[in-house]
Order: structure tokens, then sequence, then C-alpha cells
């Protein structure tokens, strides 16, 4: 999802942006990622998966849930890497990044309408239908993972908002020449905010369903997981590591054995609190993304990711190329995954897999979502493909 963390970065007068190479990485990481947790999804509900099968369905899910959020830690890094000083002009940015972001969007909404219609047997407009179609453009249903694009594209519409907030806060933690002091400072404020999102975090999960709210109260806590402020701690953090690029880097690699064993420890007790919680049919739904450990785990394994990365981008090797390249069709392949995922679905659903389900949604994970790179690929190159694909592989790209 390349054109959702990144826009074609324009030269400084004071100084030129160097290319930001983990960040195509982390970006094919998470695509993977993504595409591998629907296809999880799809093949753990069925009616002839063994408790076995689930089980480890359910540990392989807990180890890639932080696809959709780095994406969000990734826009905020770009956004304050390229656009982060008051001094850069960001309308001609929103403009542009509403033709590479929200024209694909609606296009392939309007896909998922129709192919939704055709499954279901239903005409693509019966009588009524007007006002469910607009509000997929808003709080889409049919395509069940672009939420995530209509919630990242607010980041985009209120960055200057967080610009000037960060603008502020810098000239507070900047005051001074002791530099061991401002970044202890910017560490208090990350502690705080984090403080503050794990109390909405348990609030979204534990509380909230309980509310007895109505009318736009209502709409505003029933479609919280499409609100960007649910998703805010990660933009921020990546903006910490858009503005203070080497600093960052440092401190994850100096961190990366801390990160890893804080990953293994909530990776084990978020398998324990699911197998806890589903009883004899596993449910997915238990580790939904606005839950306290869920924050937690993401939050380390962000971290443990990116020093990983790093690592591997001094490696190199053919593994590094494949997840650049990945990076590289990202936007255009998320958003004709699930496509191609239902369409192997409705093959499939009829055939009995017992014992063999982890194993097959698996090898199904990997055939979308090479299928997928390779369509983003080829409509690129098409004559208006950028309208498809939002520009993907166009021209050389900084981050």
């Amino acid at each position: 999802m390349s054109q959702l963390t990144g826009a074609a970065v324009q030269k400084s007068p004071r100084a030129s942006l160097q290319r930001v190479d983990e960040w195509g990485l982390l970006r094919g990481l998470s695509f993977f990622a993504i595409v591998m947790q629907h296809s999880l999804g799809e093949f753990i509900y069925r009616a002839d998966i063994l408790y076995p099968d689930a089980a480890a369905i359910a540990m392989l899910y807990h180890l890639i849930r932080y696809g959709t959020l780095t994406f969000v830690f990734l826009a905020g890094a770009i956004l304050f890497y390229q656009y982060g000083r008051n001094d850069r002009r960001y309308a001609p940015v929103l403009t542009k990044r509403i033709g590479d972001i929200y024209v694909p969007f609606a296009f392939w909404t309007v896909l998922y309408w129709i192919l939704t219609k055709i499954l279901s047997k239903q005409p693509l407009f019966a009588s009524g239908d007007w006002p469910a179609f607009l509000q997929q453009f808003i709080a889409p249903t049919y395509g069940y993972h672009l939420w995530f694009v209509v919630m990242i594209f607010q980041f985009y519409l209120f960055f200057p908002l967080f610009r000037s907030a960060a603008s502020g806060i810098g000239r507070w933690t900047g005051s001074g020449n002791d530099e061991r002091a401002k970044f202890g400072r910017i560490g208090l404020l990350i502690v705080l905010l984090a403080i503050a999102y794990g109390w909405l975090m348990y609030l979204s999960y534990y509380r909230m369903p309980e509310w007895q709210t109505s009318g736009l109260w209502k709409t505003l806590l029933d479609y919280r997981t499409y609100e960007f402020p649910y998703y805010a701690f990660y933009f921020v953090l990546g903006g910490i590591c858009g503005t203070y690029l080497e600093k960052w880097r440092a401190f994850v690699l100096k961190m990366l054995p801390w990160s890893t064993l804080a990953f293994i420890g909530m990776y084990l007790w978020m398998n324990l609190d699911m197998l806890r919680s589903s009883g004899e049919q596993i449910n997915l739904n238990y580790s939904t993304y606005l839950k306290p450990s869920s924050f937690v785990a993401v939050t380390v394994q962000i971290l443990m990711l990116y020093g990983w990365v790093l690592l591997l981008q001094k490696q190199g090797g053919w593994w590094k190329k494949l997840l650049a390249l990945c990076g590289k069709y990202s936007f255009g392949a998320y958003l004709s995954h699930a496509m191609l995922l239902t369409g192997i679905a409705v093959i499939t659903r009829d055939w009995l897999f017992p014992g063999w389900h982890l194993l097959v949604s698996v090898l199904t994970a990997l055939i979308v979502a090479s299928t997928a790179l390779l369509l983003c690929a080829g409509l690129s190159r098409l004559p208006g493909g950028r309208w498809l694909t939002g520009g993907a592989g166009r021209g050389k790209r900084k981050t």
C-alpha cells in the first residue's frame, strides 16, 4: 500500500531528502501480513475445521497482526519526513493524494459493489439501494478491507493540525542545548500518550459497547473502527520516526533484544487470551485492533520489525529485493486482493479440508498475494492505470 504511506518527494530549497529503503521493506512485509490475515479469516470459520487447525491458525494470526497498523505508522513517518516543516506547502500534496488514493478507492468500491450483487444474485440497483451504495464511499462494507483507506485518508486531511501541534511541542522539547534532556522530554510525552491511548483502547473494547447513546454519538461509536483518533498513536509514533530518523534507527537497534522479548511475551499472552475466551470455537474477533493488549503487542512488534528490517537492509539478498518489489506495488495489490480471495473462496467453500486448513489458508494467501501484485504491476502499465493502482511503480521513489 505504498500510495497510502508515501508520496513523491519534492526537493526542499534547503536540503534534498534521502531515500529511506527500510520503509519499502516494511510496506512489503505489511502487505503480506494483511493478505495472510484475510486468508486465515476465510478458512478458520469453516464447518469442517478441526480444533487443532483452528488453534494453529489463531497462533499464526497473532504473528501478523502488525500489518494494518504498520501502514498507519509509515504514513506518519513519511508525512513528517517529507512535510514536517511548516515551510513546506501541503495543499498540492493533499490534492495529489486524492488522485492517488481516493480515486482508485472509489473505482474498486464500485467493483466490489458489482461483485457482491452478482454473487448474491441481486440486481445491481434495486429499489432503495442508492443510500447503501453512497455509504460505500464513506463507510464501505461490500469491500471489507476498504475501511482502511477511508480511515487513513483522514490523517492526510488533518495532517496540518498534527504538524502544527508537533511544531508547538517541538519548541518546548527543543528548548536549551541539552540533547539528552530534549529526547527525555519526547520520551515522557510518548509515555503519557501511550497511557492515554491505552485508556482509550480500554474504553473502546470494554466500555463503549455498553454505552447507551443515540443520534450522532451512537453513529460515532458504531463506526469507531473507521475513525482516525482510534489509530492516532501509531501515526504519532511514525511521526517521531520520520522527524528524528537517525536517532530512531539507533533506538530500535539498541532496543531490538528487548522489543523481541516483549513481543514474545505479548504473543504468548494473546494466544492464551484468545484460547481462553473462545471456548470450543476459535473467534479471531477477540483480537481486535481496538483492544489494550493488541495495542501493546503491535507497538512492540513494530519496534521489533523495524530493527530486523534495518538488519535485513544491511545484509541485502533476494528477500530484500522481493520485499522492496512488493512494497512498490502494494496499494493496488491491497485494493484487489480481497476480490481474488473471494474468487478462490467461492470455488473452495464446498470443499473439505479436515486437518489441512492451516496449510490451505497459507497457500491461498501466497497465491492471492502474488496474483494481486502481478495484477497491479500490469494495470499500472496501462494508459490511465494510475487511476486503478494509485500510480504504483511510477517513476523513482525516495521512500
